[in-house]
């Protein structure tokens, strides 16, 4: 367990023993939508990068181009790096809000897909999806520095002061209310999660390689619970996780609004 995420489910471990994934162009052929009545979708910066944000991994990836930004992510250099917070992640908000949701975000939404994201943008809930569980918190809200004694969070809009937000009870600054490198994520999100994806018929994975906790126990234990499990991914680069039956190598703002289109069950 690392930072307050479970390990893979017990019985996931021995990877050698699952199926073969199916590589596939659509996910009509492999998951026609009358046949699934509870969808589960796992989100990842990939759903986002036709927004205009950019993903964080990978050779273009943010933390790649500007490793500076990724050090000044961790949690041990607050309130130090309040400001290159808000620089980094209000700036995103600010794009996200000014782009609006992609057609990705609102062909999950139109399906009523339950949705467990890593991103930070609200863009699942500007598109209209009613349950969304934020793994890694939201840009959108502030919280009080001063978590022992305080701890206030809100809209970081409703509380700027200058070029940057405070506190709405005391007199401390606020921060993004997202997970810092070296936080735990959210315990109550974290077994929301788990609840999805053991209750869902079909499991999705779109814009994320799904190979970093939690992501990475998502698609096993949903399997392990009966679900159909299904990556969308733009450029593989490697095997596919045999966490899934079938990888659909294509654009998930193509592949999922053509799959949203089809009569539901």
């Amino acid at each position: 367990m690392v930072c307050g995420v479970p390990d893979r489910p017990a019985g996931c471990e021995d990877r050698d023993v699952v199926d073969a994934v199916k590589d596939v162009s659509s996910l009509v052929d492999v998951a026609p939508r009358e046949r699934f009545a509870r969808v589960c979708a796992l989100t990842g910066a990939g759903i986002s990068v036709a927004a205009g944000l950019g993903t964080f991994r990978g050779p273009d990836g943010l933390w790649t181009i500007a490793p500076e930004v990724e050090r000044a992510m961790h949690a041990h250099l607050l309130p130090a790096n309040v400001d290159a917070l808000w620089s980094v992640w209000g700036g995103m908000w600010e794009i996200a809000a000014g782009a609006g949701p992609t057609p990705a975000h609102r062909a999950l939404a139109a399906t009523g897909a339950s949705v467990i994201t890593q991103n930070i943008d609200g863009l699942h809930q500007a598109a209209g999806s009613a349950d969304v569980v934020e793994l890694h918190g939201s840009a959108g809200r502030a919280r009080c520095l001063d978590d022992d004694f305080c701890g206030w969070t809100g809209q970081a809009h409703e509380v700027r002061q200058g070029d940057l937000p405070g506190c709405a009870r005391c007199t401390e600054p606020a921060r993004p209310a997202v997970v810092l490198f070296g936080e735990m994520l959210d315990p109550e999100a974290l077994g929301e999660a788990r609840r999805l994806v053991s209750s869902c018929d079909l499991f999705l994975a779109v814009g994320t390689s799904g190979r970093v906790a939690p992501a990475s126990w998502l698609a096993p234990t949903a399997r392990a619970a009966g679900a159909y499990c299904v990556n969308i991914d733009l450029h593989p680069d490697g095997p596919a996780d045999p966490a899934f039956h079938a990888r659909v190598v294509g654009d998930a703002q193509d592949v999922l609004t053509e799959w949203a289109s089809l009569p539901s069950p």
